[in-house]
């Protein structure tokens, strides 16, 4: 009898501590996403087909995904990290005139506060539907996963740099290009200065207008991202005019496929100033030894994952095995897919 006693006891023990033991083991089997680049449109075209399960990509290209019924929103960037670094403007280092720099940023801070005023709101989509060739509603939703920004957080671009380090997007050291560490590269790349100084007039008196530009300037921005709104708002509301750059005279609008290729245009002096991811500027900075400075933030947020319309995926950690796109690695779209999969392995295909 005591021998039976004995065997119930042990079972009694052994059994719940081998189930959570098995239960451990399986919530730490090692989770892994499926990693190719693609163009946007390349993107949308897989997701209908079902060649891919997922893409991350700029706005409107998730949206217009979505209105096509094909697709089905799954993690918003601004959800997962918040102020995180996206688009920003830069101007090369051989734009040495001071008025053309001040003039960029007025720019900017009007065309992002026209953007974030509520009366504006049907010009602004209407201005997004132009601007993207989508139709108001997928404009609409677009615009809303957007936050337009004047200056990027610091804090946040620190940790995108880090991200992307981790990952082997630099190609040098710091201390081999002349500078001590990571801040002092940052507050080196990213200027303030410019912007602090337009935001505080504008600020004490908003009808205030800078010097106009004496010079031409080539404007560089990444075709059909949402991102680059302001660029337009600013077309369309006269900002570019009241500062003394008139389209097609003395400012030309270039537009490009990806970061990737700003940064070649830049080093090519085809393009002066720019709006683009801010890791395309750093990798930039780093790696090609590119004359560069980020004079604003542009915007956070507005970077989706989108999944197949009709498929049974709820969570990041069920997108474990599947394949997904970005724009390719560097972008800050692949960025922010490593912060979105922290804890996966991440495979390049």
């Amino acid at each position: 009898m005591k021998k039976y006693m004995y065997i119930i006891i042990i079972l009694i023990i052994f059994i719940p501590l081998y189930a959570m033991t098995s239960l451990y083991e399986k919530s730490h089997v090692q989770k892994t996403i499926y990693v190719v680049s693609m163009t946007p449109d390349e993107m949308t075209s897989a997701l209908s087909d079902g060649k891919i399960t997922g893409f991350i990509s700029w706005e409107p290209y998730p949206a217009k995904a979505v209105a096509d019924g094909y697709g089905r929103y799954l993690v918003n960037s601004k959800d997962i990290w918040n102020n995180h670094p996206e688009c920003v403007m830069a101007v090369s280092e051989y734009v040495k005139d001071e008025d053309t720099i001040m003039a960029l940023i007025w720019v900017h801070i009007k065309s992002t506060r026209f953007i974030n005023d509520p009366p504006n709101r049907e010009k602004v989509l209407e201005y997004g539907s132009e601007f993207t060739g989508v139709d108001k509603s997928t404009a609409s939703e677009a615009i809303n996963n957007t936050v337009y920004i004047e200056f990027p957080d610091m804090n946040e671009m620190k940790t995108g740099f880090e991200i992307l380090n981790k990952a082997g997007g630099f190609n040098k050291d710091l201390s081999s290009i002349g500078y001590n560490n990571q801040d002092n590269f940052l507050s080196s790349i990213i200027q303030d200065k410019y912007y602090n100084e337009v935001r505080n007039k504008l600020d004490a008196n908003p009808k205030w207008t800078p010097a106009a530009v004496n010079g031409s300037l080539k404007f560089g921005l990444i075709h059909n991202d949402i991102h680059s709104l302001g660029i337009y708002v600013a077309q369309k509301e006269g900002y570019f005019e009241k500062v003394g750059l008139i389209q097609d005279k003395n400012i030309f609008f270039l537009k490009f496929r990806n970061g990737m290729a700003i940064t070649n245009a830049f080093t090519q002096r085809e393009v002066d100033a720019a709006v683009f991811g801010a890791t395309p500027v750093l990798r930039y900075a780093i790696n090609d030894n590119g004359k560069i400075h980020i004079i604003t933030g542009v915007n956070t947020g507005g970077t989706s994952l989108v999944v197949k319309a009709d498929s049974n995926i709820r969570s990041l950690d069920d997108m474990s095995g599947k394949t997904i796109a970005t724009p390719g690695f560097g972008s800050i779209q692949d960025v922010i897919m490593r912060k979105m999969f922290e804890g996966f392995e991440i495979k390049t295909i």
